[in-house]
């Protein structure tokens, strides 16, 4: 192909410009692909991110995450989500040797930024408040995540009497915002949002799914299945739950590249009536993940102990033997 642009061009000089033109455009787009490929679930073939969330401290410790990785590679785990911040507190605290270690065994890395604690309880907010939160965006992004992924970004469960449309208004703007950081600094926007979302339209914590799919380029609902109080079917079918979540989801992102990798459920709350132990639990939620259209999954459990994900990936890697 390049020798026949050469052979068509008027002269040497648009020869030059043609063969340099080709070059760029197939650079940019093995760039492209590769991207794509890194991230992880992004294209066709390529494995799901399996993610576990670590709080701040555990997040710090080199021993505990060489550990965590010694446990969860062999297994697929390939993502870590890790607190950059300590609890209660809006001080960018990492460990740059954890995250250099993280880089070399090639995970996927995300820091997460808890914004509003429990959600907003107060409106306006402080300016003061949201230059904390913006420069805990930025530091993250300038620190060797992949990914800056935003949490509570949210009005407080509870109904506020502020009008929805102020609240959705105020979200979009500071995802925006965000957005306009990590940019900057070459690093994917993701934010969490309540597992409900994905199933109305309309929520008074001013979490609407086509917002955040304007801005963020990776949205994780929190499908936990013991959540969805009362409603007894969802919480005795983990895996039906997770799967009818993306189910209901991705249709309403479609062609706005953003997409959906759950938050998974790796903690005891109210598992009994699934008729399983936990590890049997978490094995059914990735199983819908991984069958669904997302990204992969990420497992939740606060205080960083995953035994019993590991536990379940194991009996799916014997099952599939």
């Amino acid at each position: 192909m390049v020798k026949s642009m050469i052979h068509s061009g008027p002269s040497r000089r648009y020869r030059t410009l043609a063969v340099l033109a080709l070059a760029a455009m197939l650079a940019a787009s093995f760039n492209a692909q590769g991207r794509e490929n890194s991230a992880g679930g992004g294209a066709a073939g390529a494995a799901p991110l399996r993610g576990l969330y670590l709080p701040n401290k555990k997040g710090r410790d080199l021993d505990f995450v060489k550990d965590l990785v010694a446990r969860g590679k062999p297994l697929g785990v390939n993502m870590l989500v890790i607190d950059v911040h300590p609890y209660g507190r809006r001080q960018f605290v990492i460990n740059p040797i954890v995250i250099d270690y993280l880089k070399s065994e090639n995970f996927y890395l995300a820091g997460r930024v808890v914004c509003f604690q429990d959600g907003i309880d107060r409106y306006p907010v402080p300016d003061a408040e949201l230059s904390l939160i913006r420069s805990l965006v930025e530091e993250a992004s300038k620190a060797g995540f992949r990914e800056v992924q935003l949490d509570y970004i949210r009005f407080k469960d509870g109904g506020y009497p502020y009008p929805l449309a102020k609240k959705y208004a105020f979200i979009e703007e500071l995802l925006k915002d965000f957005r306009s950081v990590t940019d900057r600094q070459g690093v994917k926007l993701s934010a969490d949002i309540f597992g409900r979302i994905v199933f109305n339209r309309d929520d008074y914590v001013g979490q609407k799914l086509e917002v955040f799919a304007k801005h963020v380029e990776i949205i994780y609902p929190m499908l936990y299945p013991s959540h969805f109080t009362g409603d007894y079917n969802r919480m005795a079918k983990p895996g039906e739950t997770v799967r009818e979540g993306l189910a209901k989801g991705n249709p309403r992102i479609a062609g706005t590249g953003a997409v959906l990798q759950p938050y998974i459920q790796a903690f005891p709350y109210y598992i009994g009536r699934s008729g399983t132990d936990l590890a049997g639990y978490v094995a059914l939620q990735v199983k819908a993940a991984e069958e669904s259209k997302s990204r992969g999954w990420v497992a939740w459990n606060a205080a960083g102990r995953y035994g019993p994900v590991f536990e379940a990936l194991r009996r799916i890697q014997d099952g599939n033997r």
